[in-house]
């Protein structure tokens, strides 16, 4: 017998195409899923029974199937036998590729969907207050739930934030734009902020003048802002250099080529590593503040509540 044939020879393979309903067959290059998913059970057990009752489906409609495959690609994939049924060497060769591409259903269907699970988190925060407050903790939480796994992605405007499929939002902007479901977090205070060797060179108002400043595009508490809180109109400058994120700016103060505004919650951290310094102590209350909001289908889900409770600890300085 030639391998690869289906038992009975070509005449036994015509008459399986011939018992096919071909305007069943879709074109060619891509059979029906649950084709290919009656193949991949059945070449698993080697047993179209076992098959069917893996996938809730009766015998027939199982053997059915893998008939409509083997005509769809224009040979057996079984040889059925009084033994039961074995792999035709097609068969064998197109398994992997059948198997791999369920594999890889399977683990995008969980990572896309697993934060629907009740131990799954997926957290969308602010890039800034991702990078620099929240990453640095995370582990803290993470130790006291092992049990809880999370997904992190960041926005860097609150355009990223539409239709973003999250469980735990973190957000930087005004209460008001986000209604009751919102929750800050702490008052945020701004200040000037710079590399230590260029805060010991500012012993006042006049020395730090002379350095350039580093804006945030968009940003509304920026340079004029914390002018006018501070009482110093000098300092209404739209001179210097302009950056998209937070983190863009302070990697340049961290280098010593300018004076950003930081926001304490995100350089406190880096201003007691020493990376960067406040060269005068002339704090800004921000009109803008990060806040906290759980959507509504989260908002009983274990790990979310443990998540928001964690974090509100941490502001509060609670251990």
């Amino acid at each position: 017998m030639r391998k690869g044939s289906h038992p009975g020879g070509p005449q036994r393979d015509k008459a399986l195409v011939a018992d096919t309903d071909l305007e069943a067959i879709p074109p060619k290059r891509m059979p029906p899923l649950n084709w290919l998913r009656s193949f991949e059970a059945a070449a698993r057990h080697l047993s179209f029974t076992s098959a069917a009752e893996e996938l809730f489906i009766t015998q027939s409609a199982v053997s059915q199937q893998v008939r409509l495959l083997e005509s769809f690609l224009g040979q057996p994939l079984f040889l059925r036998g009084r033994r039961g049924l074995q792999l035709t060497d097609s068969g064998r060769n197109y398994l992997p590729f059948v198997a791999n591409a369920f594999k890889a259903i399977v683990a995008g269907t969980q990572s896309f969907l697993g934060y629907s699970d009740q131990d799954y988190l997926h957290i969308k925060s602010n890039n800034a207050f991702a990078i620099y407050w929240l990453m640095p903790r995370l582990g803290s939480f993470l130790s006291a739930h092992p049990e809880i796994r999370v997904h992190v992605t960041t926005a860097l405007s609150e355009q990223d934030f539409e239709g973003a499929n999250s469980g735990v939002e973190i957000r930087y902007g005004r209460g008001e734009w986000y209604g009751s479901q919102a929750r800050l977090l702490a008052p945020l205070q701004i200040r000037p902020v710079c590399a230590p060797e260029v805060a010991r060179g500012i012993k006042d108002l006049q020395d730090m003048a002379a350095i350039p400043k580093l804006h945030l595009s968009g940003l509304a508490d920026g340079w004029d802002y914390w002018a006018e809180q501070t009482g110093n109109p000098a300092h209404k400058a739209t001179d210097g250099h302009f950056f998209g994120t937070f983190a863009l700016a302070y990697e340049m103060a961290k280098h010593g080529l300018g004076i950003a505004l930081g926001h304490d919650i995100l350089v406190d951290d880096m201003v007691r590593a020493g990376a960067l310094a406040y060269p005068l102590d002339l704090p800004a209350g921000a009109r803008d503040n990060y806040f906290l909001i759980v959507t509504d289908q989260e908002a009983t889900n274990p790990a979310a509540v443990a998540f928001c409770r964690w974090i509100e600890r941490q502001f509060r300085n609670e251990p």
